[in-house]
């Protein structure tokens, strides 16, 4: 088995619940998501504004009805209903997953200011996306992330290592 983790990052200091799985390093918030579906960031390339692409989320499904829960699977509206909830308007999601060093899956979606950046969007086997691909480090640069958080496998190995290691820390 191979690393799976998917990652909202900010750099807004966020005062989250006890409950939500989320780690600060370096200046940033981490935290991860469980996804077990495809994030959809592809229609994010048909939006300029962040707030125009969550009320399209919303409109196709009810915002009410994806209350985190860390023990559950999490999916894109998940990640974007807390980004809603906590007005987080400077931000990435990352996700990586590969087996036997192989990879498998990567998305990626830098938001700036509100504003999604078109050409950070990574969501498929598509020219757009093996070029926007091309962008990403430009990406996390511009956005202040100069360290590969996804090397610190200590932490974000997996959705399920990453909570482990959550919990042990709470208990100190």
């Amino acid at each position: 088995m191979g690393q799976d983790i998917t990652c909202l990052i900010t750099d807004k200091n966020l005062e989250l619940n006890r409950d939500i799985v989320h780690f600060k390093v370096q200046g940033f918030t981490f935290i991860p998501f469980n996804t077990s579906c495809d994030l959809g960031l592809e229609e994010a390339k048909d939006f300029e504004f962040l707030k125009d692409y969550i009320r399209y989320l919303e409109s196709r499904d009810s915002f009410e009805n994806y209350t985190y829960n860390r023990d559950n699977d999490h999916c894109d509206i998940d990640i974007f209903r807390m980004i809603k909830n906590y007005q987080i308007e400077n931000f990435i999601i990352e996700h990586h997953s590969e087996w036997a060093d192989i990879p498998v899956d990567y998305y990626f979606m830098q938001v700036t200011e509100g504003r999604i950046v078109k050409n950070s969007l990574v969501f498929d086997e598509s020219e757009q996306s093996k070029t926007n691909k091309a962008h990403v480090p430009e990406s996390k640069r511009n956005f202040g992330l100069h360290f590969d958080w996804l090397a610190n496998t200590d932490l974000f190995y997996s959705y399920f290592h990453a909570d482990r290691v959550y919990t042990l820390l709470q208990k100190k």
